[in-house]
């Protein structure tokens, strides 16, 4: 049985499942990398190794820019080399990607228990929409907001809560399961369940210990007694 750390007792049963993208259902990590190397090596800059850019990889464009550049970041046009990555990205969403973390068996498990799941990301919408629709076993997402999609962004509650009322759920049924200290911000705020993705992009320099999730778990499927228990 899992136990939220912050209330002492059983998870509550969840209604609704939502979920970040990078790093928590798509490991994307290897296809981002690429196009920060495709951007530093068009500058003339050496690429940079998957122990180097995996830990960032849900940072943004603006995170992986910083790595790669460090310092001489300030000596480009910032917008220019931002839109080089992204547009290479954007060409190449998932020759490397793939669902990770237990999501393969853990989506279906949610289908046959009748359990509503969407997905609440900032990455770009034209992005996550765009690599949904290329990947199999993503047909069932019930909603999809990007970072773009209102007003306000994660660690702000309001994209849960509007994911929430879209599905029909109330917040408090929900679970949220991300790998970022600002995916459990959000999630606390919004009064759901918060579920740390232990197998996510977590650098050394984080601190899930002290980002107040309810639970850590390293593989989706140790929620599956969870999920319907009473």
């Amino acid at each position: 049985m899992l136990i939220s750390v912050k209330t002492g007792q059983a998870l509550c049963p969840a209604k609704a499942v939502l979920f970040d993208l990078d790093g928590t259902l798509v490991d994307t990590a290897d296809d981002l990398g690429a196009a920060l190397n495709h951007v530093l090596v068009k500058h003339g800059l050496p690429p940079l190794g998957t122990d180097l850019y995996r830990p960032v990889a849900s940072h943004g464009a603006k995170g992986l820019l910083e790595l790669g550049f460090g310092a001489a970041l300030k000596e480009y046009p910032f917008t220019l080399l931002r839109n080089e990555l992204l547009d290479y990205y954007q060409q190449h969403l998932t020759v490397h990607s793939q669902l990770f973390g237990g999501a393969a068996e853990f989506l279906p498990l949610l289908k046959a228990q009748d359990i509503r799941w969407g997905i609440v990301t900032n990455k770009p919408y034209k992005l996550a929409a765009a690599m949904l629709r290329q990947m199999s076993g993503m047909e069932d997402c019930r909603i999809l907001l990007g970072g773009d999609s209102l007003h306000q962004r994660k660690p702000s509650p309001v994209p849960l809560w509007v994911a929430a009322h879209n599905i029909g759920v109330a917040a408090a049924d929900c679970w949220y399961i991300g790998d970022a200290e600002r995916d459990i911000e959000a999630a606390n705020r919004a009064g759901m369940t918060s579920i740390i993705a232990d197998y996510g992009f977590i650098s050394e320099s984080d601190t899930p210990e002290l980002w107040g999730a309810d639970c850590r778990v390293p593989h989706l499927m140790m929620l599956e007694a969870a999920l319907t228990a009473r």
